[in-house]
Parts: C-alpha cells; structure tokens; sequence
C-alpha cells in the first residue's frame, strides 16, 4: 500500500477541502447545549455559544495573523442575544462534538494539528461583555501528535475528524464562577495555519478557590507569536512546510503557554 508520503502532493491537498468546521454540540453534566448554528438561530433558541462562521477565520482579508480580532472566539465572536451559562462542576469534562446531529455530512473536515483549550474568569454577572481580546485565557488542555512522523503519524484531531467527542476536564480546583471555555483547533495541511476557534459560555461550581497568576494570562492571537516557524508554517510559507520539510518530523512542540494545573 502506498504511504501518504508518496502520495502526489496536489492529491494530499485536494482532501483538504473536504470541510473545516466547529462546535456543533456540547455535553456539560449530563445535558446536551446545541451551538450556534441553525437550530438555535431559526427556532430563537438560547446557546451557551458565541457566533462564529463553519469556514471560520477570513485569512484574505488580513494582512497577517496578528491583525485578526477573531482568533479569539471565531467571526464574529459575539455573545447570541439569548445567551446563557451551561451549570459545571469543576473537575468534570466537557465534551465538544463537531458533527452535527441531524446533517452527519456537515462535521470536522481536518486531522493534522494541535488542539488546545483555554479558560477565563468573567465578572458575576457573566461572560457576555467581557473583553475577549483582554490578557484574560489560561491554557488547561493540549493535544498534538499521538505517534509516527507529522505526515504519517496519528493526530488525536484524527478522532474528532472522525465524529468522537473532544473531551476538555476543567482543573477541579478551579474558584467558582462565571467562565469563558475558548477551543481551538489548528490545521497544518495547507501551508499556513487555519484556524478555528468556538468559545462557549459556562457556570462552574465547586470547593476550589484557586485562579492563575496574573502574569500567566494571555491574550490572542499574541499568545501563539512565539510559535511560527515551529508549531505553525512561517510567513510566507507554501504547503511544502508541512508535506515536504517536516513530514518526518517524530516531535510536534505544542504551541501556546504551558497547561495551568491549578
């Protein structure tokens, strides 16, 4: 059989149209929060969800990524005007399915990348006019490549791709409150990093009373600048970066800060 390696590279990216995509659904303590899509938006439904677009960032319209407000919560990253907070209890997962329910054909489209999730504190009376782009995220979740070189080798986005839930567990010391949960997933394939990001809403309870430091908040996109060149293509760079110079490549360097452990 043929490995991927091998394969014609102009066959390698014409798999990679096949779809992008975002949070469809969530499972947050036993209840199901559909995102924002439009079973929320045709029926005045509320979500947990900030808008965002199914082929996410506008990277055309940019001159580069640090000039790009919606890498934080997706384009255009707004609270839905019937918002609300999904109940939590720290130290339980939340579970985020990018397959949607009732359209099968409509789910994640890629398997090369990282995965990382980030949380942040919002003020009591909740998330939706928080300052997104604010020093505010701290990093609790990463996932890259699981085994074999970055071209052959299993990305656990692989799973996601595949239809299984992307399972985040919040530090169970975390103070409670209201929080903002950012999720990201980072495609490699195509020569510069595409990007999507969903962020959703939550209401976390527990005996915890700890929260990061101030100086270990980040802010985004400027908490990946470090990573180009690394975790990500470098400016300017083709396809080529990611099918032919690091193919081989065993070790992929997650990008972003280290996970707080609370």
């Amino acid at each position: 059989m043929m490995s991927s390696s091998a394969i014609p590279l102009v066959l390698l990216l014409a798999t990679i149209v096949k779809g992008h995509g975002g949070g469809m659904h969530y499972i947050i303590d036993g209840v199901i929060h559909d995102g924002y899509d439009s079973r929320v938006r045709n029926n005045e439904k509320g979500t947990i969800q900030r808008s965002w677009t199914w082929d996410s960032i506008p990277w055309e319209e940019n001159e580069w990524w640090s000039n790009i407000p919606a890498l934080t919560c997706g384009a255009n990253g707004t609270a839905w005007e019937k918002s609300y907070h999904a109940p939590h209890r720290a130290g339980s997962i939340v579970s985020i399915n990018y397959t949607h329910p009732e359209l099968p054909d409509y789910r994640f489209g890629h398997q090369h990348g990282p995965m990382c999730a980030y949380l942040a504190a919002c003020p009591d009376e909740g998330c939706e006019k928080v300052d997104i782009h604010a020093p505010i995220w701290f990093k609790i979740f990463e996932k890259g490549l699981k085994n074999g070189t970055w071209l052959d080798g299993y990305w656990y986005m692989k799973d996601v791709e595949s239809g299984a839930n992307l399972d985040v567990q919040t530090p169970k010391s975390l103070r409670p409150g209201k929080y903002l949960l950012k999720h990201d997933m980072h495609n490699l394939e195509t020569g510069f990093n595409q990007y999507f990001t969903n962020c959703v809403q939550l209401d976390i309870s527990g005996e915890g009373d700890k929260l990061p430091a101030k100086e270990k908040l980040v802010s985004f996109p400027q908490a990946y600048d470090k990573d180009w060149g690394v975790s990500f293509p470098p400016k300017g760079s083709g396809a080529e970066w990611f099918y032919t110079k690091k193919n081989n490549e065993v070790v992929y360097p997650l990008p972003g800060p280290p996970i707080w452990e609370g």
